[in-house]
């Protein structure tokens, strides 16, 4: 299977949400997400197992890793490039992997119309785009209205893992983290790790290694309140 044996789920002006093999495609510029009617997780991988989410899937090597070693989980990635998209279904394909369901989509905007309140265990974040200028600081994925919707998604006590190779980046991650009363570093401060065994690699931790940049690992636990 090749990445462009999968076909776009429907021309710009056609857009609207999709679910296509094994694929939920949610449309940019699109603002009638509420009247789309989204299957139970439960029914789209025709079980009960727990369910874990990567977003910035990239090229897929992390969570294609990941289902492949840990087949009694269910797996999301979700990536907004059409083009990883592809290669993500292709490396899934190939890979037989059958316990990984795809978002094509921005991670914000599916994660509020598109999951339920406490379905994910844990979340992954992987080397997400930092936007390093001021100017472009609204683009930035980590921010309160995210967090707000990480913590609705996320069973109490679950878990949300980042990782990035750009210090502000995880500056911002950790301030915006911190700054919500619902969860809690695993780690001490100054709240990231340099070196986690087991984690798993991708194209771009591979990327940035080469290039002699150190990864920052943070992980966080959802408070269980009361």
């Amino acid at each position: 299977m090749r990445p462009e044996d999968l076909k776009s789920g429907f021309r710009f002006a056609d857009r609207r949400p999709l679910i296509k093999d094994h694929i939920l495609y949610v449309p940019d510029y699109y603002f009638e997400h509420e009247a789309f009617s989204m299957p139970a997780l439960s029914s789209i991988f025709s079980n009960e197992n727990p369910i874990h989410i990567e977003y910035c899937t990239g090229h897929g090597d992390w969570i294609i890793e990941k289902a492949l070693n840990n087949p009694l989980v269910n797996w999301i990635a979700v990536e907004k490039q059409f083009e990883r998209v592809r290669k993500i279904f292709s490396k899934r394909a190939n890979h037989n992997v059958k316990n990984l369901f795809i978002i094509c989509g921005e991670a914000y905007t599916a994660t509020k119309y598109y999951l339920p309140s406490g379905c994910i265990e844990k979340a992954y974040m992987n080397f997400p785009d930092p936007w390093p200028k001021q100017r472009h600081a609204k683009h930035r994925l980590i921010k309160e209205t995210f967090v707000q919707e990480l913590s609705r998604v996320i069973v109490k006590g679950g878990e949300m893992a980042f990782a990035t190779d750009d210090p502000s980046t995880s500056e911002s991650i950790i301030a915006e983290m911190l700054q919500s009363n619902l969860w809690q570093s695993m780690y001490c401060d100054p709240y990231f790790i340099t070196d986690l065994p087991g984690y798993g690699t991708s194209f771009f931790e591979k990327l940035w290694r080469g290039l002699g940049k150190q990864i920052h690992y943070m992980q966080f636990k959802h408070f269980v309140l009361g």
